[in-house]
Order: structure tokens, then sequence, then C-alpha cells
């Protein structure tokens, strides 16, 4: 017989409602999910925790085009950059 505690996992998530990202966060995060909720209801979605990070350094390679996002957005994405350091984050619907 297995001993179940052997084999658990504990992970950590980090919640962040969907209106408190600016608009082009959001549509970068389209199609980067790890886990989407089957109740499209929730609309909630899951990413790697370091998924703002992977948004930046595809951003890196962008400066100095015209498709460079605005300093506010390149400043919230390295603010969460910055604060996430959970496995996992997930985006609410509000």
């Amino acid at each position: 017989m297995s001993d179940i505690k052997s084999v658990l996992q504990k992970v950590t998530i980090t919640q962040i409602p969907e209106n408190a990202l600016l608009d082009r966060i959001v549509r970068e995060l389209k199609g980067r999910e790890m886990f989407v909720d089957t109740d499209e209801d929730l609309g909630e979605r899951i990413y790697s925790g370091d998924v703002f990070e992977a948004i930046l350094g595809e951003f890196g390679e962008l400066e100095d085009t015209p498709m460079y996002p605005q300093k506010k957005v390149m400043e919230q994405l390295e603010e969460l950059a910055e604060i996430i350091d959970t496995e996992y984050v997930q985006i609410t619907m509000t």
C-alpha cells in the first residue's frame, strides 16, 4: 500500500482580477493559458508564474519598433514580473 502523503505536491497561485490589468497585457495573455475553466461564465484562466517575464522578453525584441508597447504597459509588466513569486497566476473575471 502506498503512502499518499509521499506523492502529494502543493502548488502556489496568485489571483489577479482581469480589470486590474491594462488591456494590452490582457491581449498578450491570450493563447498562453496552461488551463482554462470549462465553465465559460467564470472565464478563469491559469498561467505559468513567469508569464509576465516571458512577455517582457518578447517585447524587449521589439524595442525601437512601432510595435513596442507604451511605457505604462512596460511598467505594469515589470512590476508584475517582480512581485509574482508563485508557480501559477490565475486571472479572474470581475
